[in-house]
């Protein structure tokens, strides 16, 4: 196993947690690594941080720009990367040492172009919760992978538990302007030129859960939901004809868990915006099928009576959180 990695860290705002990051990299077993940090405009001291360590590693390479987002950022690394594989790390995060060694093995065993991995959430009162380190291994052919991301069961929609080979990255952004689920988004095509793919699961990426992030900001839960639903209505209107149920479940299932988080809001966005999710479901009636039971269910009480299906949700999630 002698390929180039190229490790693509996105940093943007990152400075106290950025050495915890950078130093898991350094700490891989598998040595052969290209990384490749880019502070994405920052104001704190994220790009001091990243001059530091490139002049104590030359495998790393520094790069430093303008504010452009998340999406450019990765989309600047795949052009920058020259490894045959690629993966991709957010600042705040860390990595298990043996995490690229695994994915490098797994990727040539099995002749795969992805091969991926489970993830380590980790809080900030300390505890963790895997998805999931079963030690299973899965191998996928092309609809597999697909229809497996798609679904989301074992597979997490983020960029940053794989490897790539870095052919499939050319040209891999849908949307520049997805915000959020541009992870799953750029996935979907991915996956889609995936001859094969292969994923263990061993739990090697620690995802830190932080205060801040915009999945934690109520101030942006419609503007959220807005950039979710239209990812996973792009990749209805890209899908072949045998993904196309699995790209409407994950399509409708956004919008009835939009509903859900904002059936108690008074706010007059959210209101306005469960307004057009419900108009989706009456447009979409036909395909409710496509839905688990559960959120088939829900969607026809939501057109039936968003009351009666305020008050059915408040007893379910009751029951399934508050025991």
């Amino acid at each position: 196993m002698d390929k180039l990695i190229s490790v693509i860290v996105a940093a943007y705002n990152v400075a106290p947690w950025l050495s915890r990051c950078i130093e898991s990299i350094l700490a891989q077993k598998y040595k052969n690594l290209e990384i490749i940090l880019i502070d994405d405009g920052s104001t704190d001291e994220t790009s001091n941080i990243i001059d530091c360590y490139a002049k104590k590693d030359p495998r790393i390479v520094a790069v430093h720009q303008k504010n452009a987002g998340l999406v450019a950022v990765r989309d600047k690394g795949i052009e920058l990367a020259t490894g045959e594989f690629v993966a991709f790390v957010d600042g705040d995060d860390a990595l298990d040492p043996d995490m690229y060694e695994r994915l490098l093995n797994n990727a040539e065993k099995y002749d795969a172009d992805i091969s991926h991995c489970g993830v380590r959430f980790c809080f900030l009162d300390g505890h963790e919760e895997a998805h999931y380190g079963t030690g299973k291994i899965v191998v996928q052919n092309n609809f597999d992978g697909v229809k497996d991301l798609l679904e989301g069961v074992f597979i997490e929609p983020g960029l940053w538990n794989k490897l790539y080979k870095t052919s499939l990255l050319k040209d891999s952004c849908l949307e520049p302007s997805i915000l959020n689920n541009e992870d799953l988004l750029r996935n979907y095509v991915v996956f889609s030129r995936a001859k094969k793919s292969v994923y263990e699961d061993f739990c090697g990426y620690q995802y830190f859960q932080r205060d801040g992030s915009m999945s934690k900001d109520k101030d942006r839960v419609v503007s959220s939901a807005r950039h979710i639903a239209k990812a996973r209505h792009l990749i209805v209107e890209n899908a072949s004809k045998e993904i196309y149920p699995y790209a409407m479940q994950t399509w409708l299932s956004a919008i009835v868990n939009s509903i859900n988080e904002m059936t108690d809001s008074h706010d007059q966005e959210c209101v306005d915006y469960c307004k057009e999710c419900r108009d989706v479901l009456k447009k979409e009636r036909k395909n409710l099928h496509y839905l688990i039971k559960r959120q088939q269910l829900a969607a026809r009480l939501i057109l039936i009576s968003p009351t009666l299906h305020r008050k059915v949700y408040h007893v379910y999630y009751r029951t399934k959180y508050e025991q």
